[in-house]
């Protein structure tokens, strides 16, 4: 850490009038060379102490926390790292074990921190009035490590918000790990009521939405957050997909379906790409309607190679419920062939009375159904086709390299006899059928992605006449489809 950014964390006497002005000063010689995130722990963890490198005292350097006066008394009396730490597991941490003795050894304490790395544990403790609470504890190296003669322990007491979260006392262990995970990788973190539709923002170190404020127990609608998120930040070709990606319905059922829910999207910042994810856990395990955490973060950072940011880049591309492409990224690759002359045939594909299978057999039918046919779409093209879901019931294709209807009608062809052998289980025996618009594309006259989107939809359009799966090509020089 740079020497100015030490001085902003430097304490001054006046602030600690019980501390000794030689230990002040011997201190914050040492917080110059503390890394950012020690500087901030010995501001914001209530009791710290400094443990001797040599011969492993203990020296009491801050103590403002309440509830905690016998580990203190503890530690004054022990006066010595490896004496404390044993009585502190005994007698204030829940179902202490031996392998949390190991754990907390001053030799592997001091082998995880010797290069200057912060060290934390998590654990559950019950206080002086018995009642128990999330804690933990942090080592850091005192100064640079190769100079320091000490190391920080310093303890924290979880704020009243995150144990709030939580009503079961046996699940603090696995929701600490979960929040504490959350905490230490994203910018913004918001409890999420899925009953209710209610948020809570726990953390806000990144974008704050417009209509919110910073972390604290005021609740807000999950549509403030998300929709105000989605307009202002993610990039223009991945609104849709996020829109429908992270609205409420959405989530609710993703997290039914699963533990985590993740994805992933872009933001543009000032003229620059970023890749950012999502990630939404249960706070307790497998009872999602209990409350569920959201998390927000860049992940520039944690993409090391080219091969990663190829990955990223696809997820983020990708329609979360089917896997192909999502509307965005689907229009820009179809206009970028435009633009290279890549002649070919637009298709657009609609589900035939895709409501009537969500209100007869429900949403989870009616999501399948949307999968199926986005699976037999896309084996039926070619791999540098571009398949892509236009939202809903929704798909669109372009595929390069097709000139005339015949060839067009031979691929929509095989669709058709998939679809007519398709089998969905709860679907009973209803059958799927769509209905198909397409156009050869002319580049004389069509100009835009518009112009030919536009001649295709008007075959679906056609084609919805016809009983069962159809296909309609847009006949230019008649100005009709047939």
């Amino acid at each position: 850490m740079q020497t100015n950014k030490a001085r902003e964390f430097m304490l001054k006497s006046v602030d600690f009038p019980g501390i000794s002005e030689e230990l002040l000063d011997s201190y914050n010689a040492r917080l110059k060379a503390l890394a950012d995130v020690s500087v901030a722990m010995s501001k914001e963890y209530h009791t710290a102490w400094l443990v001797n490198l040599k011969d492993r005292s203990l020296e009491l350097f801050r103590n403002i926390g309440e509830n905690n006066v016998a580990a203190v008394e503890q530690g004054l009396k022990c006066r010595n790292y490896d004496c404390f730490i044993k009585s502190y597991l005994e007698n204030n941490v829940v179902g202490h074990t031996a392998k949390q003795e190991a754990d907390l050894s001053f030799e592997n304490i001091t082998e995880i921190i010797k290069d200057g790395d912060l060290h934390s544990f998590d654990y559950v403790r019950k206080g002086d009035d018995g009642v128990p609470s999330y804690y933990q504890i942090c080592f850091a190296v005192a100064g640079e490590p190769e100079d320091a003669d000490y190391f920080v322990m310093a303890f924290k007491d979880v704020d009243a918000l995150t144990k709030s979260l939580i009503a079961e006392k046996h699940t603090l262990q696995d929701q600490l790990n979960i929040m504490a995970a959350l905490a230490r990788d994203y910018y913004n973190v918001f409890r999420v009521d899925l009953l209710t539709g209610e948020v809570v923002i726990l953390k806000l170190d990144g974008y704050v939405t417009q209509g919110m404020e910073g972390a604290g127990e005021k609740k807000y609608s999950y549509d403030v957050l998300y929709k105000q998120y989605v307009k202002d930040r993610v990039y223009v070709e991945d609104i849709p997909d996020m829109i429908q990606a992270m609205s409420l319905e959405t989530v609710r059922q993703k997290m039914h379906e699963a533990d985590t829910y993740e994805g992933s999207y872009r933001v543009h910042d000032k003229g620059e790409i970023h890749y950012y994810l999502f990630t939404y856990l249960p706070i307790k395990l497998g009872s999602p309607d209990e409350g569920i955490l959201a998390g927000f973060k860049n992940a520039d950072d944690i993409v090391a190679s080219a091969k990663e940011r190829e990955e990223l880049v696809a997820k983020a591309e990708m329609d979360l419920m089917t896997g192909i492409l999502n509307r965005g990224s689907g229009e820009s690759k179809v206009i970028r062939l435009l633009n290279a002359t890549q002649n070919g045939m637009m298709c657009i594909i609609d589900i035939d009375k895709f409501k009537h299978f969500n209100d007869t057999y429900g949403h989870d039918i009616g999501d399948k159904v949307i999968i199926a046919v986005a699976n037999i779409i896309n084996s039926e093209f070619r791999e540098d086709d571009i398949v892509f879901r236009l939202g809903g019931d929704e798909f669109a294709v372009y595929a390069k390299g097709i000139h005339n209807e015949a060839a067009g009608r031979a691929v929509v062809a095989r669709i058709f006899d998939k679809l007519a052998n398709l089998r969905i289980p709860g679907l009973e025996d209803a059958k799927v059928s769509i209905s198909v618009g397409a156009a050869i594309w002319d580049p004389e006259n069509d100009r835009t992605f518009e112009d030919i989107y536009r001649k295709a939809d008007a075959g679906v359009f056609l084609s919805k006449k016809t009983e069962g799966s159809a296909l309609s090509f847009y006949k230019e020089s008649a100005e009709e489809v047939s």
